[in-house]
């Protein structure tokens, strides 16, 4: 729960809509304070989506809303927002995250997720689908509802060298991942696997 009449938190901007000419209204995704919605002035520079930093939030006058104070830019994701392919997941994520994450419920693993998710998304030897099945599966397990990994997709009908790649996703880092695909993958692996493997494990999320 939101207290206090000023708050300074680091965070990701996830939804800006207009309002009127000159205010915008803002989701923000915090660190500590989890969904948080605010104001801003249209004029107040760096309010995209998908925008990384720090926020100063104050509370208006006899009211329970807050509004952008300041803003310090800490990370822009333009190589993101270049790949159109990679924008889609990231609004997706999002998305997701909007409807299953209460407002103003902290969940720092997963913010934490999203952005070095992010940052995957920004990489072009990483395939987008790769991406969004590492943090889709990373969510599950981090709020316990993710199932054992082998079974489930073994189920489904994928290879071991499918399984071998998943696992490897799962366990590795940001830079991890990196040097995968930067390898050659198993020819082994089916081309939409990944593909596959992302929609099983956000049906399964969609369903808790």
């Amino acid at each position: 729960m939101l207290e206090g009449n000023f708050l300074k938190a680091s965070g990701v901007i996830l939804y800006r809509d207009l309002s009127g000419e000159k205010k915008l209204w803002l989701k923000l995704f915090l660190k500590n304070f989890g969904i948080v919605n605010v104001t801003a002035k249209k004029s107040n520079g760096d309010t995209e989506p998908f925008m990384w930093g720090k926020f100063e939030l104050r509370k208006k006058k006899n009211s329970s809303n807050y509004y952008i104070e300041d803003f310090e830019a800490a990370d822009d994701m333009l190589p993101l927002r270049k790949r159109r392919d990679a924008i889609f997941t990231a609004l997706k994520w999002t998305k997701a995250i909007t409807k299953h994450l209460e407002q103003s419920q902290a969940d720092n693993a997963l913010l934490a997720n999203l952005y070095w998710s992010m940052k995957l998304l920004e990489e072009p030897v990483v395939p987008v689908e790769a991406s969004n099945w590492k943090f889709l599966w990373r969510w599950l397990e981090s709020w316990g509802l993710a199932p054992d990994l082998v079974n489930f997709y073994t189920l489904q009908n994928f290879n071991h060298d499918e399984i071998v790649l998943l696992t490897q996703l799962s366990l590795l880092n940001f830079r991890g991942v990196a040097e995968l695909f930067e390898r050659k993958i198993n020819p082994n692996v089916r081309e939409n696997s990944l593909k596959i493997a992302a929609e099983l494990a956000e049906k399964f999320l969609m369903e808790k």
